[in-house]
């Protein structure tokens, strides 16, 4: 700007010395004077010059203009881009930050469901043969006693047996007799060598998990489920009176102490296949069961 005003000055100063040349020159018209005439010429020139630079600084000014212009859109693009990349890279950190929440809070509703499940929920089930539960994290005993049931021989008992705890408490000391529970045997050496006429205990254990299931014909659970124990499918004699109804007995079964004498009672036999309407293969005719209790 102070060379602009400064351009300015000299021009004007270039007009009024021509004004006063052309006053000079119509003052000694007629006059042939060789210093004026030099003075006029000097003049003349310089006036040429300042003009000329008047030109190149106006270029240089629209130059300037130009310059700050493409220099400040420049810096506007550039801005522009880091403030893209800066939102870019928020975006992804929030997207990451909302991934870890939400598996973090995934997590805490699992906890908080396996904690839920663990007041007062789970499930039971019957181990038939044993007076334990097995040792696998989350079962645990609830009690233990002795299998209980109809007498074999009677059309009308109940088709499965209890679990009897070993610490009853009686209220009354007298009943009709109209129904009555006995004891349960062993009848055949698929329980073990010296199992016949033994007394068959039981325990009855809880798991924490949500749910149990016999499955007969298999000592193995499907993926995703926990086994518990394995043994052989047992039910009552197929030409006895009494319902029954299948029971997974342990493979290594205890027997209840002194309880060797044949009372009968409920009665355990081992149940094999027969072909026919059983399809064999993969069933074979004759093969005594195995059975498994899973959870999950």
């Amino acid at each position: 700007m102070k060379f602009v005003v400064f351009v300015s000055c000299i021009l004007y100063s270039g007009m009024f010395t021509e004004s006063v040349s052309k006053r000079s020159d119509s003052e000694n018209e007629g006059k042939d004077s060789p210093l004026i005439w030099l003075i006029s010429k000097q003049l003349t020139a310089l006036r040429a010059r300042i003009e000329k630079l008047q030109d190149v600084a106006i270029e240089n000014q629209k130059n300037i203009i130009s310059l700050k212009s493409n220099c400040g859109n420049s810096a506007m693009d550039e801005d522009k881009k880091i403030l893209d990349d800066v939102n870019l890279k928020v975006i992804a950190v929030k997207k990451k930050v909302d991934h870890l929440m939400k598996n973090k809070l995934e997590k805490q509703i699992d906890q908080i469901k396996r904690a839920y499940s663990n007041i007062g929920g789970g499930h039971t089930y019957v181990r038939w043969g044993r007076t334990t539960c097995p040792s696998i994290s989350g079962t645990k005993l609830v009690y233990s006693g002795y299998t209980g049931g109809g007498y074999y021989s009677h059309p009308g008992r109940p088709a499965e047996p209890v679990c009897l705890p070993t610490n009853p408490n009686f209220v009354k000391t007298s009943g009709t007799n109209s129904a009555n529970i006995y004891g349960t045997e062993y009848q055949t050496k698929i329980f073990g060598s010296n199992s016949v006429s033994q007394d068959v205990p039981c325990s009855v254990c809880h798991v924490q998990s949500g749910t149990t299931i016999m499955i007969p014909g298999k000592t193995t659970c499907n993926k995703g489920w926990k086994l518990q124990y394995k043994g052989n499918l047992a039910t009552g004699y197929a030409g006895h009176a009494g319902a029954s109804t299948y029971l997974c007995v342990d493979f290594n079964p205890e027997y209840i102490h002194g309880g060797r004498a044949d009372d009968r009672g409920y009665l355990l036999f081992d149940v094999v296949t027969r072909c026919g309407s059983l399809p064999c293969p993969p069933y074979r005719n004759g093969y005594p069961l195995t059975c498994v209790v899973c959870s999950k």
